[in-house]
């Protein structure tokens, strides 16, 4: 950890980028005020053992600062694996997409499905896709009918809902065992 008091917020974006190509697993700041009212960034930076070396000294090349503070922590950490799941998205009886997406499976120590996260790039291009098809819809949206279906189905559970409701169009989400398949009923 490191506060920096000396640089605009248009060099924060670069710093953590060049962070994470130097090895850390994760960097995060917090914007915050200091003494005279001076703002600050607070950079944690999650790091190896054998890398902070070499993210100390970037840190004081880029930013000037006087040194690091290093905490030692336990983390506890879930069993996980990035699998490839086919997917269409059917509007209006029309296939608007089809293909595969990524997912990262978060398992618990009993080897049990616990969390599936979409990769977050390819839902964007997925939503940009349905949106230039004219079919309006929201990234939030496509991530809560991917992730949901695709939990089902590595759940092995079946579940049905429907919303009906004259303010709203009624989605109809079904699932067979080669791809996920979530239409927009009538």
């Amino acid at each position: 950890m490191t506060n920096v008091d000396n640089i605009s917020c248009d060099n924060v974006p670069y710093i953590i980028e060049e962070l994470m190509n130097l090895g850390a697993k994760n960097v995060h700041v917090i914007s915050a005020i200091t003494k005279k009212g001076r703002t600050e960034y607070i950079f944690f930076i999650d790091t190896k053992e054998e890398k902070i070396s070499e993210i100390a000294e970037f840190m004081a090349i880029e930013t000037g600062t006087l040194g690091i503070r290093i905490f030692n922590t336990e983390h506890y950490s879930y069993d996980h694996e990035i699998r490839q799941l086919e997917l269409s998205f059917e509007i209006d009886g029309r296939t608007e997409w089809s293909g595969t997406m990524s997912f990262k499976i978060i398992k618990n120590k009993e080897n049990e499905v616990i969390s599936i996260r979409a990769e977050h790039d390819e839902l964007k291009s997925l939503t940009k896709t349905l949106n230039e098809s004219g079919k309006l819809i929201s990234l939030y949206e496509v991530k809560e009918m991917v992730e949901n279906k695709a939990l089902e189905r590595l759940k092995d559970q079946n579940i049905q809902f429907r919303v009906i409701d004259a303010a709203f169009e009624r989605f109809t989400c079904s699932f067979s065992p080669s791809k996920t398949i979530l239409s927009k009923g009538q």
